[in-house]
């Protein structure tokens, strides 16, 4: 099988912040996810939490580009 992550820039990127992210999260709650660490609701509450970070991140961006900043 041809590992085509190593061949592409952008999905090494993502895999490195998947590794980071994850032992981020192995440091601080000493473990990797748990699907049993959260009742459904806590899970779709922490999604909608993050979701919003990243609506607040791309809105934050847009409005640097739209002012021309980089």
């Amino acid at each position: 099988m041809v590992n085509h992550i190593n061949k592409n820039s952008i999905l090494t990127q993502v895999l490195d912040k998947l590794i980071t992210q994850t032992n981020k999260g192995v440091e601080k709650y000493g473990e990797t996810v748990n699907p049993d660490s959260y009742e459904t609701i806590e899970w779709i509450d922490h999604a909608i939490e993050e979701s919003i970070d990243h609506i607040v991140y791309l809105t934050v961006l847009k409005h640097k580009t739209v002012e021309g900043k980089k």
